[in-house]
């Protein structure tokens, strides 16, 4: 009885280092075959409307089945666009959190590059263009005004992109109803006051450029006498 007892306990053990021995194999076969990738993350928590910088972001390798379809995998993916929402640290940074100037349906604000602003400017059919210009267009910027009962014209801006181009309506002494389209420029602030004055003591004209013209090239004004 103590003998066949014996067998039996022998025997259990050994089933046991077997299951023992089989799992362990199951196991490290799985993480063998565990792909890992590098996703990137918050390095820290971050505002929405921040400016990605490279020190806000780090790289973390995880299970490719724990990465989010929308994750990204290098910093570079990242850098110098904008969060749109918070992100907090260790968390992945998807394509759906951030923005960039071309995303469509972004905010206009997001449209305007850095260091710059967007001035509107009322552009009538006799001072507009030929053909009405695009968004990514860029013009010259003139200016006639009356100094002296001098009357001149002068470049003051040159090669500026248009941010946007739409329409708006007021009413004439005639009571009549005329659009007047509306060119957005994207100006330095030193521009914009120039651009601002401008159209308070003058008339703003605009000239279209080629789209491979970007030359800025000095010019001196047109005039005449009344």
């Amino acid at each position: 009885m103590k003998l066949i007892n014996r067998w039996v306990f022998i025997i259990a053990l050994v089933l046991a280092i077997l299951a023992v021995f089989a799992a362990y194999r199951t196991l490290l076969g799985a993480g063998a075959a565990q792909k890992m990738i590098p996703v990137l993350v918050a390095a820290k928590d971050i505002p929405p409307n921040t400016v990605l910088t490279k020190d806000m972001l780090t790289i973390r390798n995880m299970p490719d089945n724990f990465a989010h379809p929308q994750s990204l995998h290098s910093i570079s993916e990242a850098q110098g666009k904008t969060t749109k929402v918070q992100l907090l640290m260790y968390e992945q940074v998807l394509t759906s959190k951030i923005l960039t100037r071309a995303q469509p349906g972004n905010r206009f604000s997001y449209h305007i590059p850095d260091k710059q602003r967007a001035v509107t400017v009322a552009v009538t059919e006799v001072t507009g263009v030929a053909g009405f210009p695009v968004v990514g267009d860029r013009v010259d910027v003139l200016l006639t005004r009356d100094s002296g009962g001098v009357k001149y014209t002068k470049t003051i801006l040159q090669n500026k992109e248009i941010l946007a181009a739409g329409g708006s309506s007021f009413p004439q002494e005639e009571g009549k109803q005329v659009i007047v389209p509306t060119i957005t420029l994207s100006l330095t602030p030193a521009e914009a006051q120039e651009i601002t004055l401008g159209e308070m003591t003058g008339k703003i004209s605009l000239t279209l450029r080629p789209p491979v013209d970007r030359d800025v090239m000095p010019l001196s004004s047109s005039s005449y006498t009344k």
